[in-house]
C-alpha cells in the first residue's frame, strides 16, 4: 500500500534568495541542475493532460496523435493569450495585455475542469508565467526577487487545484525558450525574450524545491537549443520548429517535438 504525505504549503515554503546568490538567484547552482530540471518518470500509458496558452496549444495539436499513438490518454485544456495562475497581466507600459481581464474571470472554472479530468500528470506550458501582472490590485513584478518568489506562490496556488497535494497528481512544467528576431539561423535571441526565460526557470525551480515529490521541470531547451543558448530557429539540419516573428511552435515543429517529450517523460 503507498503512503502519500500530504504536503501543507505556506507562504514561506518559498524563502527568499539571499543577498549572497545575486540579485533574486536567477542562475541556480550548476550542481543543483541536474535535481531541479530532471522531468518525471510518468511511466508506460500515464494519462497527460497539457494546460497552457497558445504555445501550449501548438503542442498539443501534434501530442493529442502521438499519445493515441501510444496507447496513452491525452486531454488538452489551453487558453491562447492566458495562464493557469492568478493575475491580470501587464505589458511594460503598465497596460493590460487584452485577453487578462477574461482570463480572470474564466480561471477559476478552467482549474476546476482540469481537476476534474482524469490525469496521471498535468502538463503546465505557459509564456505569460514570467510577466508582470496585478494581483488584487497590487504589481507583482518577477524582475525582483521578492517578485519571482510571489509568481511562485501563485503558480502553487493554481496547482493545488488541478493538482491537489497527496493527490498522487504530478505536474510537469514545460519551460520554453527564447525567440528570436527574425528568420536568420545565426540571429541572437532577443534580449527582453532570454532575460523572461531566465526569470521563468528561476520562478519555476522555486515551485520544485516546495515539493519536488510533486513538481519537476522539461526544459524544451534540450531540444530547441541542443548547444545551449543562443537558440537557433533551426536546431537540427532542415528543422525549424519556431516561428520566428512571435515563438509559436509551428505545425510542422509540433510534430517533430511532441515524441520527445514523450519519450522524455517515459510514456512509451
Amino acid at each position: 500500500m503507498r503512503v502519500i504525505a500530504i504536503v501543507t504549503l505556506t507562504l514561506t515554503s518559498l524563502s527568499a534568495p539571499t543577498a549572497a546568490e545575486g540579485e533574486g538567484a536567477i542562475f541556480a547552482r550548476a550542481h543543483e541542475l541536474h535535481a531541479l530540471e530532471t522531468p518525471a518518470d510518468l511511466g508506460p500509458d500515464a494519462g497527460l493532460v497539457l494546460i497552457g496558452d497558445s504555445v501550449a496549444g501548438n503542442v498539443a495539436a501534434a501530442m493529442a496523435p502521438e499519445a493515441a499513438r501510444r496507447g496513452a490518454p491525452f486531454v488538452q485544456s489551453t487558453r491562447a493569450g492566458c495562464s493557469p495562475m492568478g493575475g491580470l497581466v501587464v505589458r511594460a507600459n503598465g497596460k493590460l495585455v487584452g485577453s487578462a481581464l477574461a482570463c480572470e474571470a474564466a480561471r477559476p472554472v478552467w482549474l476546476a475542469s482540469v481537476a476534474a479530468t482524469a490525469a496521471d500528470a498535468v502538463l503546465w506550458l505557459s509564456t505569460y508565467d514570467p510577466a508582470d501582472r496585478l494581483v488584487n490590485g497590487e504589481l507583482v513584478a518577477p524582475g525582483t526577487a521578492e517578485g519571482r518568489r510571489r509568481t511562485a506562490e501563485l503558480i502553487l496556488a493554481a496547482a493545488d487545484v488541478v493538482a491537489p497535494p497527496g493527490s498522487g497528481r504530478r505536474v510537469v512544467f514545460l519551460l520554453p525558450t527564447p525567440t528570436v528576431p527574425d528568420s536568420d539561423p545565426a540571429a541572437p535571441p532577443i534580449v527582453a525574450s532570454i532575460i523572461d526565460v531566465q526569470r521563468h526557470r528561476a520562478i519555476l525551480h522555486l515551485v520544485v524545491r516546495a515539493d519536488p515529490e510533486r513538481f519537476s521541470i522539461l526544459n524544451l531547451e534540450r531540444f530547441l537549443c541542443p548547444a545551449g543558448p543562443p537558440c537557433p530557429l533551426e536546431p537540427a539540419p532542415g528543422i525549424r520548429p519556431r516561428d520566428p516573428l512571435n515563438g509559436h511552435i509551428t505545425a510542422a515543429g509540433a510534430v517533430w517535438l511532441a515524441p520527445q517529450i514523450f519519450d522524455s517523460l517515459d510514456v512509451t
